[in-house]
C-alpha cells in the first residue's frame, strides 16, 4: 500500500512539473511575449496584473503587445470587443520572496487608441509612461498594490484604491470618481468634475483649473484639496465629529457648529464637503 501512495505522489509531481515547464523562462517553449491587433471593432483594453512590476507604454503601433522578463506567464487575448492582458506567477515563481523574483512586464499599446482602458493591480506595481493619450473611459483599480498614471485625458474616470497607493500626474476629464479605502491617492494637475469618497484613507488633490463641481465625503479619513488662487467657487461644508479647514477668504461666509458656507470670487462652481470622523482641508 505504501508503494502505491509513493507512486501516486510521484506521478502527481511529474504532472505538475510537466504542465508548468512552459512557464520557465529560457526554455524554447517559454512564453516571453504575445500580441493582438487593435481594430476598429475593439472598444476596450483591459490590463489585469498582480504580483509583478508592470510598465504600460503607448507608442506608434497597431497592436497590444506584452513582453515578460522573468518568471510566470503573460497572455494577451481577444474576447469580443475587448483585448485582455493577464499575468500569472506560475508554479515556479517565488514572488512571495521579493529578492528572489525580479520579473518585469512591459505592455505596449497604440498611442492613438481612444476607446476604453481598464487597469487593475493586485499586490503589484503598475506604471503608465510614455506619450499622452486621449481616452473615452478610463478605470483604474488598486488592491494592495501601487499605481502611477500620467498625461491622460478621458471623458470619464473612475478610480478605486483599497489598501494600496496611487499617484496621478496630469489628468483631464469631464467626470471623475475617486474611491479611497485604507489607501493613499495623490493627484497633481487635475482638471474636471470630481466626486470623491474617502474611508480610512487619504486623498490629496491639486486642481490645476477649477472648471466644474467638487463633491466629497470623508469617513475616518483625510482630504486635502489644493485650488488655484483665482478659483471661483461656492463652498458648502458639513462636519460631524470631524473638521473642515479653509484657507480662502470667503464672501457671505457663515459658520455654525461644524458647518461652513461661503463664496470665493464669482462663486461659479459648487464645492460640497461632508466629513464624519475625519478631516478636510481646502487651500
Amino acid at each position: 500500500m505504501k508503494k502505491i501512495f509513493i507512486i501516486f505522489f510521484i506521478l502527481i509531481g511529474v504532472y505538475l512539473v510537466m504542465t508548468n515547464l512552459y512557464r520557465i523562462p529560457g526554455l524554447p517553449f517559454g512564453n516571453s511575449g504575445d500580441s493582438v491587433k487593435v481594430t476598429d471593432k475593439i472598444d476596450e483594453i483591459e490590463i489585469d496584473i498582480s504580483s509583478i512590476s508592470t510598465t504600460v507604454i503607448p507608442e506608434n503601433r497597431e497592436n497590444v503587445k506584452a513582453e515578460l522578463k522573468g518568471k510566470g506567464e503573460v497572455l494577451v487575448s481577444k474576447s469580443g470587443d475587448t483585448i485582455e492582458v493577464t499575468y500569472e506567477r506560475g508554479f515556479f515563481n517565488f514572488g512571495w520572496i521579493p529578492f528572489l523574483d525580479q520579473s518585469k512586464l512591459t505592455v505596449y499599446i497604440p498611442e492613438d487608441y481612444d476607446q476604453d482602458l481598464s487597469l487593475r493591480v493586485g499586490s503589484g506595481h503598475l506604471e503608465f509612461d510614455g506619450a499622452p493619450m486621449e481616452l473615452n473611459n478610463l478605470s483604474a483599480d488598486v488592491h494592495s498594490g501601487n499605481m502611477r498614471l500620467q498625461n491622460l485625458s478621458s471623458e470619464t474616470f473612475t478610480h478605486h484604491v483599497a489598501s494600496g497607493n496611487s499617484r496621478i500626474e496630469g489628468l483631464t476629464t469631464n467626470s471623475g470618481e475617486i474611491d479611497v479605502q485604507s489607501g493613499n491617492v495623490t493627484v497633481d494637475d487635475y482638471t474636471g468634475k470630481l466626486e470623491a469618497e474617502i474611508h480610512s484613507g487619504r486623498l490629496k488633490a491639486a486642481i490645476s483649473d477649477l472648471t466644474d463641481s467638487i463633491d466629497a465625503s470623508v469617513s475616518s479619513g483625510l482630504l486635502d484639496i489644493d485650488l488655484p488662487n483665482d478659483a471661483d467657487f461656492t463652498l458648502t461644508g458639513e462636519s460631524n465629529s470631524g473638521y473642515i479647514s479653509n484657507d480662502f477668504t470667503l464672501d457671505d461666509s457663515k459658520k455654525d457648529k461644524g458647518s461652513i458656507v461661503g463664496k470665493h470670487g464669482a462663486g461659479t462652481h459648487k464645492i460640497n464637503i461632508e466629513v464624519n470622523s475625519g478631516k478636510a482641508s481646502i487651500r
